[in-house]
């Protein structure tokens, strides 16, 4: 039993070992596996679509009022474009019942309507309550030919009625509405709830928009307005494709009396509204130092061309910051902020093109800073014909993208993109390029300790050229998957994973001329895919970094383990033996014999033996 001891140790202490082998193996795969799935997170949101912050109304209410908003708007357009001729009498502008309130017309005239105008059109609708700061009840439509100028050297204000029995619109359709202040005083447009701004959109909430019109907005203020759609998101330019077709006649500027705009009687009204929609043309527009604050969409852009949006600056939408949704063309951004928005900072979408951005700065946004859509409106035969075909053209250059949840600049599809010169930084993944982008050019961009990834091209048919930028810092700097990209000509330092990672399919791409620094595992990493072509490059600045995984895997191979295992059990031997030597007791070798004198008496001498013969 005692010889057993030394050899159960050492087993004891073989299979611990293989136990903490074991234990880092599987810690590293789930490292790895960790690794895997943060490349998935924050992908689909709780409404099944990817988003940042989930917006925090009521779907269903807000989406009823949408369409009751858009059921207002077609009446009264139908009446303008016949009451002209059908009532008898009716000069100048007028007032319908539409619902809980009533709404405004103002009619075609050479001069712009001012607040002046208002105060003498609604007076108990338009109420002066201090200088220049004004109350709205009831709303308003501008028609074509008509301009509606919310002005002041002093700063204007106007509260626009938002409670939960009703709330007012501002409404261009067809006509112009200018918000002009000064540097000194911006003009000033927000919600009311009668002790605050409406912070509440599940009743709807009051909004500004121009729809097929002219829009000029420099130093104003718009706040606090909107809910549920693009279109009635707050500031919102809508149009059409369609050239405008309604006339309206001009009345002359005397047509304005004290006694306010002419209430046309609704049995009057009947058969008017039975006539069908007209369409407006696009909407133009140009935008300097405007700031727009809380709204739900931040400035909604659709059907426009040739708009200019300088010195602009847009922050806590519920949704999106900065919107050119559709057909927008012709569009130039620069010097403008889109921070802390709930979704997307600026966003262009689909059959938008020739959209460029500089200096900009989106930062803080929940999912991407700038998402760049150039997919088709559809991808076969369709009920309405939509053609199939993709869009781009579109640039951001010279800006910075930094900080925002998901993507710094998400590119999906399209054709001729262009980021150059850009600093982005802090993003969870730098550039993404993806749903088959082509023509995509990423040069000269200082990419700064992006979570994951500098840039990432995935997914079939996606390709991009990737040239003299510099990436540091995060864990990898170029990611190739399933695509195509050449990347060539880069500086890449203190990365922890990989310098270029290549995965799967990727035939056509060249990788070489880059400087790739760093501490990971391996600074080209390619040994899951094909059909890449890697040439030269320095790698003299990596350093392979320790890490669980790669312990695990260098260590514990097939032919190490075994040496370990034959050295634990020499050391477990050796220990166990010295350990038995120590605790055996040294004994006399002589302890059980007796001295030679205990049996006699001792010395005997010569004369006492003869003595005894």
């Amino acid at each position: 039993m005692t010889r057993r001891k030394p050899l159960m140790l050492s087993l004891l202490v073989v299979v611990v070992i293989a136990l903490v082998g074991a234990g880092f193996i599987a810690a590293g795969n789930l490292w790895k596996k960790s690794e895997a799935d943060a490349y998935g997170r924050n992908e689909i949101a709780a409404n099944g679509n990817v988003q940042g912050e989930l917006y925090p109304g009521n779907p269903r209410s807000e989406a009823r009022i949408v369409q009751s908003e858009e059921e207002r708007l077609v009446y009264v357009r139908t009446i303008a474009s016949a009451a002209r001729w059908r009532v008898e009498g009716l000069q100048g502008p007028y007032r319908l019942r539409t619902g809980a309130t009533t709404t405004l017309v103002l009619s075609a005239r050479t001069a712009p309507y001012t607040t002046a105008d208002l105060l003498r059109l609604a007076p108990d609708t338009f109420e002066k309550l201090a200088s220049e700061t004004f109350m709205l009840t009831e709303n308003i439509v501008v028609l074509p030919g008509a301009t509606l100028s919310l002005a002041g050297d002093a700063g204007t204000t106007v509260r626009m009625q938002s409670n939960e029995d009703s709330f007012v619109s501002i409404v261009a359709l067809g006509g112009s509405l200018s918000l002009a202040g000064t540097e000194n005083s911006d003009v000033e447009i927000t919600s009311w709830d009668g002790s605050g701004a409406d912070t509440d959109t599940s009743d709807g909430r009051a909004y500004v928009r121009v729809i097929g019109g002219h829009a000029s907005f420099s130093h104003a203020t718009v706040s606090s307005l909107g809910f549920w759609s693009g279109n009635t998101g707050g500031l919102a330019l809508t149009g059409t494709d369609t050239a405008g077709t309604f006339q309206e006649a001009t009345a002359p500027a005397e047509s304005i009396t004290p006694a306010g705009a002419r209430l046309l009687p609704e049995q009057e009204l009947k058969s008017l509204a039975e006539q069908t929609e007209l369409d407006y043309s696009v909407v133009t527009a140009g935008i300097d130092n405007l700031t727009v604050k809380d709204n739900a969409f931040g400035l909604f852009v659709t059907n426009a061309r040739d708009i200019a949006i300088r010195d602009t600056a847009v922050s806590g939408s519920l949704v999106d910051g900065l919107v050119l949704h559709r057909s927008v063309t012709d569009a130039t951004i620069t010097g403008t902020r889109s921070h802390d928005n709930a979704v997307d900072g600026i966003t262009v979408g689909r059959s938008s093109t020739r959209i460029e951005m500089r200096d900009v700065t989106a930062s803080g946004n929940g999912r991407n800073g700038v998402t760049l859509d150039g997919q088709p409106l559809a991808d076969g035969p369709n009920a309405v014909g939509t053609a199939v075909v993709i869009y781009g053209g579109n640039r951001v250059v010279g800006s910075t993208v930094a900080d925002n949840g998901r993507y710094g600049i998400e590119i999906s599809g399209g054709d001729s993109l262009r980021v150059a010169g850009n600093t982005i930084r802090g993003n969870e993944v730098g550039v993404v390029v993806n749903y088959a982008a082509e023509g995509v050019s990423i040069i000269n961009n200082e990419i700064q300790d992006q979570h994951r990834q500098g840039i990432a091209v995935r997914e079939p048919g996606a390709e991009a050229v990737i040239r003299r930028n510099t990436i540091s810092g995060g864990d990898t700097g170029v990611y190739v998957r399933d695509a195509t990209a050449s990347v060539t000509g880069n500086t890449m330092g203190t990365l922890s994973g990989h310098g270029v990672s290549l995965v799967g399919e990727v035939a056509e791409t060249k990788v070489a001329g880059n400087n790739i620094g760093g501490f990971g595992t391996v600074a080209i990493w390619d040994e899951t895919s094909t059909g890449a072509l890697v040439g030269e490059n320095e790698l003299l600045d990596w350093r392979p970094a320790l890490t669980v995984h790669s312990v695990a895997n260098s260590v514990f191979q097939p032919l190490t383990f075994i040496w370990l295992l034959l050295g634990a059990l020499l050391v477990a031997t050796t220990f166990t033996r010295k350990r038995h030597l120590r605790v055996r007791t040294i004994r006399n070798p002589y302890e059980e014999r007796v001295p030679l004198s205990a049996l006699s008496r001792g010395v005997v001498r010569i004369e006492d033996i003869r003595q005894a013969q």
